[in-house]
């Protein structure tokens, strides 16, 4: 059953893709299944047809459903759930991947920005952060270690409560407790040798490859919010990017033909 769109902070379209995309996600409309109309969802969502079809497109754009001109909208038999061009919280991931998110460990403290953390958070040295470690996991599999770390004036005059990291992502966290909204992210993946922290805590054996993944997000505004040190699994998820075109050439037939 889809929610009403006309709730908080974010945008109509914002809320309905995220909508569907959890419908999707969790199976109400399956890989192949013809979504309801425009005119149903439009009802279903409380919006208007504008942001319905916006919302679709969002969606189609990410490689979850295609449109069939004078048919309808159709879920992908192979849709893909973890595109990399779509900057969503771990706990998203492993829900999309058709598995219970859980977290194992849990660990907040105050430390001071390093050089590291400064010049991702555009911040000054010795600036009081919050530093978040985590290992999530995937039908009670350790799959992630994650360490995501923000400057402390964020909670400043916020009502947090720390037990909803062990459950939600830092994303929702962010937007529904503290009112911060992420726009985009700009992440580097890197095959890395796990830390024998980390190795430890996702109890891998020793010099085993991850995939690292280094992420600062931003505001609307450009300001940077969250730096994210993340280890994943390699045999965990299968990252998938989707990738449009290549359009027709000018000049050149269907054939290839001048």
């Amino acid at each position: 059953m889809l929610r009403s769109a006309r709730s908080g902070r974010k945008t109509l379209t914002d809320v309905a893709q995220q909508e569907l995309r959890q419908a999707i996600t969790r199976g109400t409309y399956r890989p192949g299944s013809q979504l309801p109309t425009e005119a149903e969802l439009c009802e279903m969502l409380g919006v208007s047809r504008t942001v319905v079809r916006e919302a679709l497109r969002v969606l189609e754009d990410d490689g979850l459903v295609t449109r069939r001109h004078g048919v309808g909208t159709f879920v992908r038999n192979h849709p893909i759930l973890k595109n990399l061009n779509f900057n969503f919280g771990i706990t998203e991931m492993i829900e999309s991947a058709g598995l219970t998110p859980g977290t194992s460990h849990l660990a907040i403290q105050t430390i001071a920005s390093d050089q590291e953390k400064s010049e991702q958070l555009r911040l000054p040295m010795g600036t009081p952060l919050i530093s978040v470690e985590r290992v999530r996991t995937a039908n009670g599999r350790p799959v992630v270690y994650s360490l995501d770390t923000f400057r402390e004036s964020l909670l400043q005059r916020a009502e947090f409560d720390p037990q909803l990291l062990l459950t939600q992502s830092i994303y929702n966290i962010l937007q529904s407790s503290l009112g911060h909204v992420i726009e985009y992210g700009i992440a580097r993946l890197l095959p890395v040798t796990a830390p024998d922290h980390v190795t430890e805590k996702l109890n891998l054996p020793l010099n085993a490859l991850t995939l690292y993944i280094v992420q600062t997000d931003y505001s609307s505004a450009d300001e940077p919010l969250v730096y994210s040190c993340e280890y994943h699994l390699p045999d965990a998820f299968d990252f998938v990017v989707w990738r449009r075109g290549p359009t027709r050439m000018r000049g050149l037939r269907a054939d290839g033909s001048q």
